[in-house]
């Protein structure tokens, strides 16, 4: 038999990969809790872009299963507003629904983390904002050593 890494690849993202990412981010759109938000594929095309050309700043991975595009991260590096430092964050780590509960998001959190040391990030940032599986999400994060620190507060305003 096959083993988990045998046939799920994580890879850096391509210019190719551009249009799948594009329905998968809707997918995560739509399950998340911005699915009341518009949802812009042209902006994100422009984004893929913009991360394709700037892998200092840009983290763009792709999980692969036997050609398939199945999951992906998405993270900066940026320094903080009050210093020069490097803060990180996640724009998004998804994978679909019938590939959860293995191990393809714990291995995308510590490429990522790898990822913002290697840019000399001390204390890389992870969000669990989307909302889906936020209980599962937070116990992944807390078992490869990430702690809850911040608290994130939303209000919806009525364009009437």
């Amino acid at each position: 038999s096959r083993q988990d890494t045998s046939y799920k690849m994580i890879r850096p993202m391509t210019a190719q990969d551009i249009p799948v990412l594009l329905v998968l981010g809707a997918e995560m759109h739509k399950e998340s809790r911005y699915a009341n938000l518009d949802f812009d594929p042209q902006k994100l095309w422009q984004l893929g872009e913009t991360m394709l050309g700037n892998p200092e700043a840009w983290l763009a991975l792709v999980v692969e299963r036997d050609g398939d595009i199945i999951g992906f991260c998405c993270g900066y590096v940026a320094p903080h507003f009050f210093g020069n430092e490097l803060t990180s964050g996640d724009l998004a780590i998804y994978v679909v629904p019938e590939h959860r509960g293995g191990t393809i998001g714990a291995r995308l959190v510590k490429k990522y983390t790898a990822w913002c040391e290697a840019q000399g990030v001390r204390e890389p940032l992870l969000g669990v904002s989307a909302g889906i599986t936020p209980d599962r999400t937070g116990q992944l994060y807390e078992r490869l050593g990430y702690t809850e620190k911040y608290t994130i507060y939303k209000k919806p305003i009525f364009v009437i």
